[in-house]
């Protein structure tokens, strides 16, 4: 029986687990393509990007099964960069749905808001922040899916 950091888990524990943080990823992945949607101007669907960190797919699974794995380092690590998604995909979603509208005599002449320039570039900040954070998720799932398959 496997022993990572004083978790005892049966092979078929282990295996689950490993199926769980694939799904964890797969998840995630797909709430990462709806935000990039979101940036690229498509529609969705609302509930497609949940903004609370614990209603999303992952989260359940990371606030819910997830929590056998709570005392792993790796598991550990997997929190702050989740949060920081859903703070960055709030901050953008705020940005894109919810940004100033110019008044109306600007809007007949088509005049933009001095602001537009700078609101192009914050989104653009958030957007890279998005990839490096999303990819560093990933990096600390592969890191907890690695100490799995090496203690089995």
């Amino acid at each position: 029986m496997p022993v990572i950091a004083n978790i005892y888990l049966s092979d078929a524990d282990s295996e689950k687990c490993l199926q769980q943080i694939t799904r964890a990823k797969s998840a995630h992945l797909r709430w990462r393509a709806y935000a990039q949607a979101l940036l690229a101007g498509q529609e969705i669907e609302e509930g497609q990007l949940p903004l609370e960190h614990t209603e999303c797919q992952f989260g359940r699974w990371y606030y819910g099964a997830g929590q056998a794995l709570s005392t792993l380092p790796a598991f550990r690590a997997i929190e702050s960069p989740h949060r920081q998604l859903h703070q960055i995909s709030l901050d953008l979603f705020h940005l894109l749905e919810h940004g100033e509208t110019p008044p109306f005599w600007q809007q007949l002449l088509g005049l933009k808001k001095k602001s537009d320039a700078k609101k192009t570039a914050l989104i653009q900040q958030q957007a890279t922040q998005l990839t490096r954070v999303s990819a560093e998720l990933l990096k600390a799932l592969d890191t907890l899916e690695q100490q799995l398959k090496s203690a089995g």
